[in-house]
């Protein structure tokens, strides 16, 4: 390790949040390093990334400094004194010194108040005193930086012959309530000066305490090239969680490394304390970080395996290229062209990698997992995961892939929830396992396309290669179109494995594609639980005693097999996902709500790009899938929640798989289960007071907009017309007239949105609002047949009889549409005639109106007719000739319909509907004695 520089990462201490449980954490972080100190790994720095305190004051940095950092250094030695560095966070700000700041001021183009100069100096000293009791408490060598002119600071020390350039900056200047997300800036100024300083360091590391995305979106591109233009390493905490990523500025890579707190909870509260080791190895250029939480069951501090990407884990560690270095350059290149790099959303993995997951799982890992987290392949690899008897099957299809010639595809079929993914991922891993020369491609984000252009360069002809997709249904056919495109080196070395749920590949008719022609293909099914797997899975959870249990450590140990595969048929007599509704039912069948309360009680605290947190992104899933409401795509609640769509798969739904929360399929997201869907939505409703009908409100809207934004929402005319209507199904007519209304708000000037909220105005009792939609429309608006229909019904539901008939007339005219009057809207104009005829016969005792009502009724008797509608004619027929009336021939039937249309308009018509009809007595209905005369033939032939 003779150029291998350590370090020690932490951030957001919150002292004083909690006195006691705050110290043993100290306790706890000292007795660790200790030992990472015994095993021979010694930090050379340590770096705090912000909040040490909770409200920036006095008494908190001296708890910090006398009662941790102090013992912390004296435990570390090594000079470590000199090379600990801190930064202030938005806990370290005094808020309640001069509040009345105008961050628009500040944050203005023309502003100088973060300029590195006596004039920045001067203009900002608005902010300096909020941050006072940070500097003056600070035992650092870069004191008082954040109070001078430079407004950062910048250090270049020498270690093992490296020079090691540190660089801090306050993001946290302009903090000052909930609301900082995108209203942050550490001074691009500043930072530049600040990098300028340490640019000849062979490791440049810069500390701050927000992520970049909360930047001022201005700022944010300017700083990210800066970094890459200056290969960084960026520190950083502020979300409470761990996470790494390669990222480009400039053109050039650096790196962005997260935290978790280091306290934020007391041990068995639902927060997560955590820390990360890093170290660079200069003579490799290779960056190695392990992030690591401390979990209460076991005393320790555990390696955190779902915190950073599995793509760069080898072991307990996470590896990458240095910044600035040629293997970061040369990946930067790559991802500029990308038809020679991995695709976005697919990751390569060899069997030496995965080889490294065979091993237990950590409690938390585990129970996760058994609670219905989205496998990874640490957890689907993991010792501590049974194989169903399925996983061996799927495997045995390609045990002479190599020899096979052709390429296999073998595709695993399960209704959702039933453990396909879990099976898909072990069976990859047996198949590969022990071949060095086998690499898996696999998909890890579900919504990514299957675009043979971009995968073809990725399979180096040098080795044999199992290409993995979940979800496969929309990938099926760009599969069938890629495997012939396949060159003679590839020929019987590359092979597929598939997963899908079973209604999703019928649906595609993926089963129709011309697989024989192009592969050996082949189609396992995963259903139904039988005894021994049963078995295999509460063994399972036994190995983690109560918390691996849950309801079942009350069951004898030898019927927990039985229990388990018998609930699980019961489900699948009535449930989507058997298996894991079987899995809630008997770990959390006591109380599911507190499971669920639980969960969101930890997604709180989890912000999101956009500035909701995941507990707000998973109350729109449970709503929707809750009530059954199954196409809420990626689209529509990345708009809802103003979160990116690129970014909504890897901040959203990833860690909302790992909570075991929801899942999606490449279309739609869902919750794990509808159970689940369910009890959250009651606590959502009865303890943290949300109107959930509001979310769906709210999602309806996201829908529209974010169609007109360009996205592609599948289902989208679910959302337009068919969402509102399913509540005012369900009884709930308030709801469904608000989603109507928020609809039309967006698309005010769409004639079939005035329609589909007047319908729903009409069949909820409020005919006023229902024509008084119409009566308001623009002048300028055209409409359609059904829109005339609709409104003539309402008309005449709200006592105007005779705009009934004429409005109702005029859908079914000539001069209402170019095209002819088809059988379906014919029915139910004649129906809707017959009804305002007989209120205008009621009214007015003439016999014109009770003559044509039958007449109305014979000609729409000769259509085709379900039996609803026929049942209508009968009635105005019998009705008719109870008080007088005589049946009519076809053509006598279209002179009474004439002649009651001229008598209804003679009573007068209101000014709305004479606009639109000024003589209705004169109007064509070719088209529909056309329709009629036609209808009738074929009903005298047949």
């Amino acid at each position: 390790m003779a150029s291998t520089i350590r370090w020690l990462h932490l951030s957001d201490f919150h002292v004083g949040k909690d006195d006691y449980a705050g110290y043993k954490m100290f306790d706890y972080i000292i007795a660790h390093v200790k030992q990472r100190k015994d095993e021979g790994f010694t930090p050379d720095f340590i770096f705090v990334t912000g909040d040490l305190a909770n409200k920036g004051l006095e008494s908190e940095y001296t708890d910090f400094w006398l009662g941790f950092m102090d013992v912390l250094q004296d435990a570390v030695g090594n000079d470590i004194v000199g090379r600990t560095f801190v930064v202030p966070g938005n806990h370290d700000v005094d808020r309640d010194l001069n509040q009345a700041f105008g961050r628009d001021e500040m944050l203005a183009a023309s502003s100088k108040h973060f300029d590195p100069t006596e004039r920045g100096l001067k203009a900002r000293q608005m902010l300096i005193p909020r941050f006072q009791a940070f500097d003056s408490s600070d035992q650092t060598l870069a004191k008082g930086a954040f109070t001078s002119m430079a407004g950062a600071f910048s250090s270049v020390l020498t270690l093992r012959d490296k020079k090691v350039g540190i660089a801090g900056i306050n993001t946290a200047w302009l903090c000052k309530d909930e609301h900082d997300d995108g209203k942050l800036t550490p001074g691009k100024g500043m930072v530049e000066q600040a990098l300028n300083a340490i640019k000849d360091a062979h490791l440049r590391i810069v500390l701050g305490h927000h992520p970049l995305d909360w930047l001022l979106p201005a700022e944010q591109k300017s700083i990210k090239s800066l970094f890459g233009q200056n290969g960084v390493i960026y520190l950083h905490g502020h979300l409470h969680d761990e996470w790494a990523e390669p990222t480009y500025g400039g053109g050039h890579q650096f790196l962005a490394i997260q935290s978790g707190a280091a306290f934020q909870a007391r041990e068995r509260e639902k927060w997560r304390n955590g820390l990360v080791w890093g170290e660079a190895d200069l003579d490799t250029t290779e960056i190695r970080l392990q992030p690591r939480r401390w979990i209460s069951d076991q005393q320790s501090w555990v390696p955190a395996t779902d915190a950073f990407h599995e793509y760069h884990r080898s072991g307990d560690w996470w590896h990458y290229p240095m910044p600035g270095s040629e293997p970061a350059k040369k990946l930067g290149k790559i991802e500029q062209r990308p038809p020679t790099s991995t695709p976005k959303g697919w990751a390569v993995s060899k069997a030496s990698e995965l080889a490294l997951h065979l091993k237990p799982l950590e409690t938390e890992a585990a129970v996760r997992f058994f609670n219905g987290a989205a496998p990874s392949w640490a957890t689907a690899l993991s010792t501590s995961i049974p194989r169903r008897k399925i996983v061996g099957s799927l495997a045995s299809r390609f045990q002479d892939a190599e020899a096979a010639g052709r390429p296999l595809v073998a595709v695993l079929l399960a209704a959702g929830c039933e453990g396909k993914t879990t099976a898909m991922l072990q069976a990859a891993g047996q198949i590969v396992e022990g071949k060095p020369d086998w690499r898996i491609l696999r998909r890890i984000d579900d919504a990514e396309p299957f675009l043979p252009d971009d995968i073809l360069p990725e399979l180096i002809k040098e080795y044999h290669w199992l290409v993995v997709i979940d979800e496969a249904d929309r990938a099926a056919k760009s599969i069938t179109e890629f495997l012939p495109r396949l060159s003679r080196e590839l020929d019987g070395r590359v092979h597929f494995l598939l997963a899908c749920r079973d209604s999703d590949w019928l649906g595609s008719r993926a089963d129709d594609l011309r697989w024989s022609d192009v592969s050996i293909f082949q189609k396992e099914r995963l259903a139904g639980l039988d005894a021994d797997d049963a078995k295999a899975i509460v063994t399972a959870w036994g190995d983690f005693g109560n918390a691996g249990l849950g309801d079942m450590v009350s069951v004898d140990e030898g019927k927990r097999a039985e229990v388990l595969a018998n609930q699980a048929r019961e489900e699948a007599k009535t449930q989507k996902g058997a298996l894991f509704g079987a899995l809630l039912a008997v770990r959390h069948g006591s109380d599911l709500p507190n499971h669920a309360r639980l969960m969101l009680d930890r997604l709180r605290q989890r912000s999101i790009p956009g500035g909701c947190t995941l507990h707000e992104a998973l109350a729109y899933v449970a709503a929707m899938h809750a009530e059954g409401l199954e196409f809420l795509s990626r689209p529509v609640l990345a708009q809802v929640l103003a979160c990116p769509l690129s970014r909504l798969h890897r901040e959203v739904l990833t860690p909302l798989g790992q909570e075991a929360a929801a899942t999606s399929t490449s279309s739609f997201i869902f919750t794990r289960h509808r159970r689940i869907a369910q009890a959250l939505v009651e606590v959502l409703e009865k303890e943290f007071g949300v109107d959930v009908g509001d979310l769906f409100v709210a999602l309806a809207v996201a829908a529209i907009d974010a169609a007109k934004d360009g996205h592609y929402v599948t289902d989208l005319s679910e959302w337009r017309f068919k969402f509102a209507r399913y509540f005012l199904d369900a009884g709930k007519e308030e709801l469904a007239i608000k989603i109507g209304k928020a609809v039309l708000s967006r698309e005010s000037t769409d004639f079939r949105q005035i329609s589909n909220l007047s319908s729903l105005y009409r069949q909820t009792g409020a005919t006023e609002e229902a024509v008084g939609l119409f009566r308001s429309r623009p002048a300028s608006m055209s409409m359609d047949r059904g829109s005339y229909f609709e409104w003539g019904t309402a008309e005449g539901l709200n006592g105007d009889a005779v705009g009934s008939v004429i409005l109702i007339g005029f859908s079914l005219s000539d001069d209402c549409s170019s095209s002819w009057v088809d059988n379906n809207r014919a029915k139910l104009g004649l129906a809707g005639l017959g009804v305002a005829l007989g209120e205008l016969f009621e009214n007015y005792r003439a016999s014109v109106f009770r003559d044509a009502r039958v007449g109305v009724a014979v000609l729409g008797q000769q259509l085709e007719l379900d039996t609803t509608t026929a049942a209508h004619f009968r009635k105005h027929i019998d009705e008719g000739k109870k008080v007088g009336a005589v049946v009519p021939t076809v053509d006598e039937a279209f002179t009474l319909f004439r002649k009651s249309v001229a008598a209804a308009e003679s009573i007068g018509v209101n000014e709305f509907v004479d606009a639109i009809v000024p003589d209705a007595a004169h109007l064509d209905f070719e088209g529909l004695k056309r329709l009629v005369y036609a209808a009738a033939e074929s009903r005298h032939r047949c």
